[in-house]
């Protein structure tokens, strides 16, 4: 039969709802039919004549008048869902765009967090027995409290492979930051990343070496490991294993053969060598070492298989104490390898956390932007379910199933998220470098791992499924029959919900402001906190070389050419621990103090370079009282723990030899400036301690870099082989920030990425609020209403919500922080304008978000609105 020319409406009405290959077999009169059946019904006549007529036209076998009819397919249906998702993507712009572009912020801040999180979890977990490693620990009781670190006696190690059956192999590791020359032919090479270990240290981590042999490269005491890029640096093409490496200068250095070749270490490990020396060499020439108090080695353990931890820390508990003749009390235990990259906190004796908190938080802060991004998806899509009840009546009434209903709302859904997805693997591409820099990782995308892509799909797919599933159900649960003959959709339960969601959103965005205040001030307390010394014009240089050797003809031609003030050298820079002990004696002492106190080894007026104030007393002075090579000077904190109330004259024991006070300076900053300062003790030159470290006080009367120039001149003269470094104080002491400062910038831009994806929910929102009642404001403008009162009522009605979570979020916010600042004893206090301050941040945000859409439709004609009743 020939089909008639069907009107232009019933044409395309038919076209939208119909499949393609039933359409093409729909007769022409019928077409016809029910295009009279729908002006009908836009009259308000026949209506049931039209629904009788619309179930002929599109349920199976009355469509095609008892015609077989051709079944869709799973792959058809698919395909019509993906159209008709375009189709409304592509007819409503503006909310597709901020459901998209706030889903790709969502997805691209949850896949930068978790790909910093994977990271942190695989660190040194490629060992291939690392279920069977341990590191010793050693934990003793002092002043009440139990203490526990991680570095131990050299001589454990040996006594553990001897006297221990449950031990397959022990080994000491210990890695120097020092600067050694390396010498192959002309070419000389400065390198900082060394270690020493015991020989089985390459069977027991899976280090894999690309030349040698793991169970022999350290047989012969005088061989060396070195990675792959060492060698290319040091041997250029030429091959490395098996050549000899000179290492130090002239008569004091020393040849060494390349017995093994590593690969690069990666980066999720928490050794970091370039190559590696045997102890035996160490030992060749000092020694073993036997004395159980000289912690100053790493410890791994590696147990026989079916060795239960839990009784060989029972045995090995008191194998100090079994050694030593001095009833020493510490305790040696094991901790699992796999365990301390994230559980290496302990108090009291117990282990209590560690890095794992800070990704625990990242880890809830990156769902969170996720949750909210999906929010603006269910905000929006139930918002505007208005719009699309008549499509959803249409398609029941034509046949369609609830079922098919979900599946086409989930299909947009995850179409949009597919999108979102696409935009976001384009911004962590490009963002990755930035944030690895900022978080001191090395991060990478791995598109040729099979799971990256299949954990990427997942994601996206689970987004779609989240985001769409609530509106999917409200929208297929629509009554047909209501919706057609005119009747409102009860949206009340709805716009609660959205309320509420609403009061997430921006209950998250006012808790990470507050954070971001609190972080702020607390860095800019500790930061700005009296270091106790001169920072300013101070620089610190290691020795290297002969400059050690040539130090008193350095110190005096700085003096004599006015590049320094003062010059002294010491054991330790000013800003790092290198030596403590609790076995420091006095007078009066208790024999169960077990006070730790930090040491620093000086010559001559340290106190004067570094800036030291001298409350009591005087600093050391070789030149004018000679017997202050057995001085000491204390700190604050070690009078106090002494208890000495006069400590001038005080007489205190530590590696048998006694020292005299001579003066007591202000507590200054030594390791960490988020804790109490701790006791420190600064002994003359008497002990034997290598002096390592030369402080320079920089004269004020030349340019710093006159100073410096006068320096590098100096070092080349007296130590021409080592390259020229130093390091300003305020610089060092800056890192110690590092940490914080990373979590400052994550918490920054977390919370503009939160209150931006909120912000764009909220501006669809009320988009959408101003749409729906255009024409109450138009006929509150013809009643005379005023465009101020219009844009307030507007206002208010979106903004009530975030003054919710304001109440709501506010006070969880600063307990939240105050609980994070607790654990720092110097911190701020949050302050009662903290959280109103953060409250007027987002509601002045919310605020220009809504004005900018409500008085456009305050201003508008309302006769265009109108025109149409």
């Amino acid at each position: 039969m020939m089909k008639a020319n069907p009107p232009r409406g019933a044409l395309r009405m038919l076209s939208w709802f119909c499949p393609g290959h039933l359409y093409e077999e729909i007769e022409g009169d019928l077409i016809q039919q029910f295009s009279r059946d729908l002006k009908r019904f836009t009259k308000g006549r026949s209506r049931r004549r039209f629904y009788w007529n619309m179930i002929r036209f599109f349920r199976p076998g009355i469509l095609l008048r008892n015609k077989p009819t051709t079944r869709l397919t799973s792959l058809d249906m698919f395909t019509n869902y993906l159209k008709v998702a375009f189709r409304v993507m592509l007819r409503n712009k503006g909310y597709s765009f901020i459901n998209l572009f706030s889903l790709a912020l969502g997805i691209t801040a949850f896949a930068f967090l978790f790909l910093w999180i994977q990271n942190e979890f695989t660190y040194d977990q490629f060992h291939a027995d690392k279920d069977r490693i341990y590191k010793a620990w050693n934990r003793v009781e002092a002043n009440g409290k139990i203490n526990c670190w991680d570095v131990t006696a050299r001589v454990l190690a040996p006594t553990l492979n001897e006297e221990y059956s449950g031990v397959e192999s022990a080994v000491s590791y210990t890695a120097w930051g020092e600067q050694h020359l390396f010498v192959r032919g002309d070419k000389r090479l400065i390198k900082t990343s060394g270690a020493y270990a015991d020989s089985t240290f390459l069977t027991m981590f899976s280090f894999p070496l690309i030349k040698g042999d793991a169970r022999t490269v350290f047989q012969n005491p005088q061989s060396i490991v070195i990675t792959e890029s060492f060698a290319r640096e040091l041997f250029g093409d030429e091959e490395a294993f098996g050549e000899n490496v000179y290492i130090g200068e002239g008569g004091d250095g020393l040849s060494l053969t390349v017995t093994g070749v590593l690969k690069d270490l990666p980066h999720n490990t928490d050794f970091h060598f370039e190559y590696m020396i045997p102890y035996s060499l160490v030992e060749k020439f000092n020694g073993k070492e036997v004395y159980w108090g000289n912690n100053s080695v790493y410890t791994f353990v590696k147990l026989k298989e079916g060795v239960d931890i839990g009784s060989f820390n029972e045995q090995v508990k008191n194998i100090v104490k079994t050694h030593t003749k001095d009833n020493d009390e510490h305790e040696v235990f094991l901790y699992p390898l796999t365990k301390m990259r994230l559980y290496s906190k302990f108090e009291n004796g117990v282990p209590s956390g560690g890095r794992i908190e800070i990704i625990r938080l990242m880890g809830i802060l990156g769902v969170c932007l996720l949750v909210i991004a999906c929010i603006n998806f269910i905000n929006l899509s139930t918002a505007r379910a208005q719009r699309r009840s008549k499509e959803v009546a249409v398609r029941k009434v034509t046949g369609a199933f609830r079922n098919s209903l979900v599946g086409q709302f989930l299909c947009e859904s995850i179409l949009l998220a597919f999108g979102a997805g696409m935009l976001s693997l384009i911004a962590v591409y490009l963002g990755l470098p930035f944030f690895s820099r900022l978080i001191n990782e090395n991060l990478t995308l791995q598109f040729s791992n099979l799971n990256f892509w299949i954990g990427g799909i997942s994601l996206i797919l689970i987004v779609g499924i989240l985001a769409g599933s609530y509106p999917a159900l409200y929208l297929s649960a629509f009554k047909p029959v209501k919706i057609l003959k005119g009747m409102a959709i009860s949206t009340s339960g709805k716009s609660l919900i959205r309320s509420v969601l609403v009061v997430i959103q921006f209950g998250v965005a006012i808790s990470l402001i507050v954070s971001v205040f609190v972080v702020q001030r607390q860095i800019n307390y500790v930061q700005n906190r009296d270091t106790g010394y001169d920072k300013k014009n101070l620089v610190y240089q290691y020795f290297t070389g002969t400059l050690r050797k040539n130090y008193e003809s350095y110190k005096n031609e700085l003096l004599q050419l006015g590049a320094a003030e003062s010059i002294t050298k010491t054991s330790t820079p000013i800003t790092n621990r290198w030596s403590n002990t609790d076995g420091i004696e006095w007078e009066g002492k208790d024999p169960n103090d077990k006070t730790l106190f930090e040491r620093i080894y000086e010559d001559n007026h340290f106190a004067t370079t570094a800036g030291l104030t001298v409350i009591r007393g005087r600093d050391m002075d070789l030149e004018k009282f000679p017997t202050d090579s057995t001085a000491a000077v204390l700190n604050e904190a070690a009078v106090k723990a002494m208890g000495f109330a006069d400590p001038i004259g005080q007489i205190i024991k530590d590696n048998g030899i006694e020292w005299h006070v001579i003066g007591v300076v202000k507590d200054f900053i030594l390791t960490s400036p988020f804790n109490k300062v701790e006791p420190v003790i600064l002994f003359g030159c008497k002990q034997s301690w290598p002096f390592a470290v030369a402080h320079i006080k920089l004269s004020s009367s030349k340019s710093t870099q006159e100073s410096i120039a006068i320096m590098a001149d100096l070092a080349k003269k007296y130590n021409p082989d080592y390259p020229f470094e130093y390091e300003f104080v305020d610089v060092a002491y800056a890192r110690k920030f590092a940490n914080l400062e990373a979590t400052r910038m994550i918490t920054i831009l977390a919370s503009f990425l939160t209150i931006l994806i909120a912000g764009l929910g909220l501006l669809g929102l009320s988009t959408y609020l101003v749409e729906v009642r255009v024409k109450e404001i138009g006929i509150r403008k013809v009643m005379g209403g005023s465009v101020l009162s219009i844009t307030n009522m507007l206002t208010w009605a979106s903004i009530r919500p975030i003054l919710f979570a304001v109440l709501i979020f506010g006070p969880q916010a600063w307990f939240a922080m105050n609980w994070w600042l607790s654990s720092y004893p110097y911190r701020i206090s949050i302050g009662i304008f903290t959280i109103p301050l953060a409250a007027l941040t987002i509601i002045f945000l919310a605020v220009l978000i809504t004005t900018t859409q409500t008085i456009r439709a305050a201003k508008a004609n309302p006769v265009n609105s109108l025109r149409s009743e």
